[in-house]
C-alpha cells in the first residue's frame, strides 16, 4: 500500500460569503468586469459570515438540510470555488472527493487517466509509478483498469475516482459523504481508508452524518449560515429539531 507521513496542518476560516449571480447574457457579466452596470437576473446568496477554525487531526462534521450550503462551503476548502468575500488558510496538502470523477477523459483508459491525474496533483513520475499499484487493486478495476474509461458503468468511475484521491495521505481530506458510493463491499472499503488516514493525523472534513460518532466536532449549516459549532451530539440534537425525521 502506498502511503506517506506529511506535515501539521489547520484551517481557518474567516467571515466568507458567496453570492452566485446570473445574467441575461454572458456578455453583462463580462461587461460589469469593466465597469459595466448591467443588474443580474438573480441573486443567490449560498454562504453568508462563516467563520471557524480547525486544528491539525480534527475531524469535522458538516451537516445541514439540503441546500443548506454544505457543498458550497466544501468547494471553497477545496480550492474548486473562491469566497465572493472573506478569506480561507489552509497549511498543508489537500486532497478532496467531491465528484463522482475527476474530469477522466473517456478515450483513455483507467491507467492513462490515473497517470494524467497523477501528475496534475503534482507526482512525481516515481510518486506516480509507486501509487499505481495501490489504485488499480483498490480500485478493483481488474482487466478494465487498462479499458477506455468510456466503457465504465458510474460506479466503476467512482471507484478510480476514490483510488486516486486516496493514493497518499494528504494532511486534509474533504469528503462528500455522499459520493463514497458503490456496494457495501466498497462503501466500507473506502470508509476504511479515510478512517486510516484519520487516525494517522489527516484532518477530515466531511459532509453527512455517517462519521458523526467519531467526529470532534460538527458544524450545522441552515441558509447558507452557521447554525451551530460543537460537540456532534449537540449539534444533531439542533438538526432534529430543524428536521423532526431527521435520524
Amino acid at each position: 500500500m502506498y502511503y506517506e507521513e506529511t506535515t501539521m496542518n489547520y484551517i481557518e476560516v474567516s467571515n466568507i460569503s458567496k453570492v452566485y449571480t446570473q445574467y441575461n447574457t454572458e456578455w453583462q457579466r463580462f461587461a460589469n468586469w469593466f465597469g459595466g452596470k448591467f443588474k443580474p437576473r438573480t441573486v443567490f446568496q449560498a454562504l453568508e459570515n462563516i467563520s471557524f477554525s480547525v486544528q491539525a487531526g480534527e475531524t469535522i462534521s458538516i451537516i445541514g438540510r439540503n441546500g443548506a450550503g454544505k457543498s458550497t462551503l466544501l468547494k471553497i476548502l477545496a480550492g474548486t470555488a473562491f469566497p465572493t468575500t472573506g478569506l480561507v488558510s489552509i497549511k498543508g496538502s489537500v486532497s478532496a472527493i467531491l465528484e463522482l470523477s475527476l474530469g477522466f477523459s473517456p478515450d483513455y483508459s483507467g491507467l492513462d487517466n490515473a497517470k494524467n491525474a497523477l501528475s496534475l496533483r503534482g507526482y512525481t513520475r516515481s510518486e506516480i509509478e509507486a501509487a499505481l499499484p495501490y489504485i488499480q487493486e483498490f480500485s478493483e478495476l481488474g482487466k478494465y483498469f487498462k479499458e477506455e474509461v468510456r466503457t465504465y458503468s458510474s460506479g466503476m468511475g467512482a471507484r478510480l475516482a476514490f483510488a486516486v484521491v486516496t493514493a497518499k495521505r494528504p494532511d486534509v481530506l474533504i469528503v462528500d459523504e455522499a459520493l463514497v458510493v458503490g456496494d457495501s463491499h466498497f462503501a466500507t472499503k473506502c470508509f476504511e481508508r479515510i478512517d486510516q488516514f484519520r487516525s494517522s493525523g489527516t484532518t477530515l472534513i466531511i459532509t453527512g452524518h455517517g462519521f458523526m460518532a467519531s467526529c470532534d466536532r460538527a458544524l450545522l449549516l441552515e441558509q447558507g449560515r452557521l447554525l451551530a459549532d460543537g460537540i456532534p451530539s449537540d449539534v444533531q440534537s439542533i438538526y432534529a429539531h430543524l428536521v423532526p425525521t431527521a435520524t
